[in-house]
């Protein structure tokens, strides 16, 4: 993002690591999203993201480097564990 789509601001801060509350704590890892196959609870893909924010407004958009890889675990049917 480097235009805010809610204000117009060009003041952004691009690129920020996404923590949980837990994850910061505990390990110091990125927040990222996990899809596993349904029919094979063993089979997963993990993908980290991040976050851009407007300094104006404080608009938020989490992106992800690795769209690619989870539309093709989308398409094999992969899942979020929450919706098994």
């Amino acid at each position: 993002m480097t235009k805010c789509p809610e204000c117009g601001s060009t003041e952004i801060i691009p690129d920020l690591n996404v923590f949980t509350k837990r994850a910061a704590i505990a390990t110091n890892e990125i927040n990222h999203v996990v899809l596993v196959d349904p029919s094979r609870r063993g089979q997963s893909v993990v993908i980290g993201f991040r976050a851009a924010i407007c300094g104006s407004c404080g608009h938020v958009e989490f992106y992800t480097r690795y769209a690619a890889d989870i539309l093709d675990a989308h398409r094999k049917g992969y899942v979020t564990r929450e919706t098994l």
